[in-house]
């Protein structure tokens, strides 16, 4: 498949221990590249509260998602479910260790290039628990784009 344009609707939460829990939800635009076997999305996310941009890429393949965010905060994340990565977490300040436990990983895309991204996972920073996070992302093609303009 040839890269195509598409909408994104990221959802997150996560889900912190002691402290209020912190909701995203951002729509924003980007590219899906790839085949049956390895698709690449990629998109640029940006928070309203602050003029950071970072850019993500998105690549699943093989029961495997990897996210690689560039950006003032960047990492490199391998979400394979019930395998625990260890990384860095990339600041102005310094880095950090970082662990990710998936308890979910799914995604999905069908011949359209319309899909979805659904995962859940423990967060540890140095060595640490924080958090729960679970991420939804689901995207569609200009294509289906332009069916609801004319609806």
């Amino acid at each position: 498949m040839r890269t195509r344009p598409v909408r994104l609707t990221v959802t997150g939460m996560a889900y912190n221990r002691n402290e209020e829990d912190e909701a995203m939800h951002l729509t924003t635009f980007g590219t899906l590249s790839g085949n049956s076997k390895l698709w690449k999305l990629r998109y640029t996310e940006r928070r309203g509260d602050s003029q950071d941009k970072h850019d993500v890429v998105m690549t699943m393949g093989e029961g495997r998602v990897t996210v690689t965010r560039k950006g003032a905060f960047a990492s490199d994340m391998v979400f394979h479910k019930d395998h625990r990565f260890e990384g860095s977490y990339r600041t102005p300040f310094g880095d950090l260790s970082m662990g990710i436990y998936p308890t979910q990983v799914d995604y999905t895309v069908n011949k359209d290039g319309d899909g979805s991204v659904s995962l859940k996972y423990q967060l540890d920073i140095q060595g640490r628990y924080t958090s729960v996070h679970k991420l939804d992302i689901a995207f569609e093609t200009n294509k289906n784009l332009k069916k609801d303009e004319e609806t």
